[in-house]
């Protein structure tokens, strides 16, 4: 939003939304508010500095993306109410990391799984405890109903509602790190495969969710893998593959090292090498625990 269009907007909702004592209300969340309609996304309003619904309100319930409903919301609330998104339907999740004690360290139980995601090119807030929020893309073929909350000590999968910048709790303010909510990247895949583990009937065994559609592993072997999701592709569509009862894998890595080749920017094959075992082994693993 230009300066120009975001100077204009504080003055329609700013002669729209005054405080009881008649003085002009900072804008900052109407303005935030505004946008993340723009978005795309429903919104509704907060208590001032908590996560809690304003007291005759319906919370999420109340969500929207109509932009004048939003201003009847401030008129009624306050123009420094928190704001909050709606994520179902949104096509987002948030991967929520605690860090507020050393036995409930989010980025430890990453650590302790072998799992070091780089967090610097997604799209990040920090919370008011220190605490981290990744939102996410979710892939169309998959279903976040299905999905686990909580997925590790210090860790849990957000797929119904999220407080976000600039709102406030105890005087901390919310911020936003890196691209926007829209510019959010694709769902990795070991988060999908730490949340996909639902146990069935009372069991333990794991059911995986797919992570690619069987039109998108077409898609792979017509134009190749693409750049960014090399290593998920490879790894799921030889997994997919391996799965396949009496199939040789000889045959499947030809295919896996053709398909590389069609890439527009192929992996060297020393790595392709090193995620094919990867994928031969964890199907091995799984066969001989009577997986599928």
């Amino acid at each position: 939003m230009n300066e120009d269009t975001k100077k204009a907007l504080e003055t329609k909702f700013g002669d729209q939304v005054q405080e009881a004592n008649k003085d002009f209300i900072k804008s900052d969340y109407i303005i935030k508010s505004h946008e993340l309609i723009e978005q795309g996304f429903k919104v509704y309003l907060l208590a001032q500095g908590t996560n809690t619904p304003h007291k005759g309100s319906n919370g999420h319930l109340d969500a929207t993306n109509d932009v004048y409903r939003l201003i009847d919301m401030f008129n009624q609330y306050g123009a420094n109410s928190n704001i909050a998104i709606t994520l179902r339907d949104s096509k987002l999740v948030v991967l929520d990391i605690d860090r507020h004690t050393p036995d409930k360290n989010g980025l430890q139980t990453l650590k302790q799984l072998g799992i070091t995601p780089n967090f610097d090119d997604e799209t990040v807030e920090t919370t008011p405890r220190n605490g981290i929020h990744v939102f996410y893309r979710i892939p169309d073929d998959l279903d976040v109903t299905k999905l686990k909350r909580n997925i590790g000590a210090g860790l849990e999968l957000v797929t119904d509602k999220i407080t976000v910048a600039p709102s406030v709790k105890g005087g901390v303010a919310y911020k936003h790190f890196g691209k926007s909510f829209n510019e959010a990247s694709m769902m990795p895949d070991w988060l999908i495969k730490m949340a996909s583990n639902v146990a069935t009937n009372g069991n333990k065994q794991n059911k995986s969710v797919p992570r690619y559609s069987i039109d998108q592993r077409i898609n792979m072997m017509i134009n190749g893998f693409t750049e960014g999701e090399r290593n998920n592709q490879i790894m799921s569509f030889a997994g997919w593959l391996l799965s396949i009862r009496n199939i040789d894998p000889n045959l499947v890595y030809e295919l896996v090292q053709k398909i590389n080749s069609y890439s527009a920017v192929p992996l060297p094959d020393k790595e392709v090498n090193t995620i094919f075992r990867s994928a031969y082994n964890r199907e091995v693993k799984r066969a001989s625990m009577g997986g599928r």
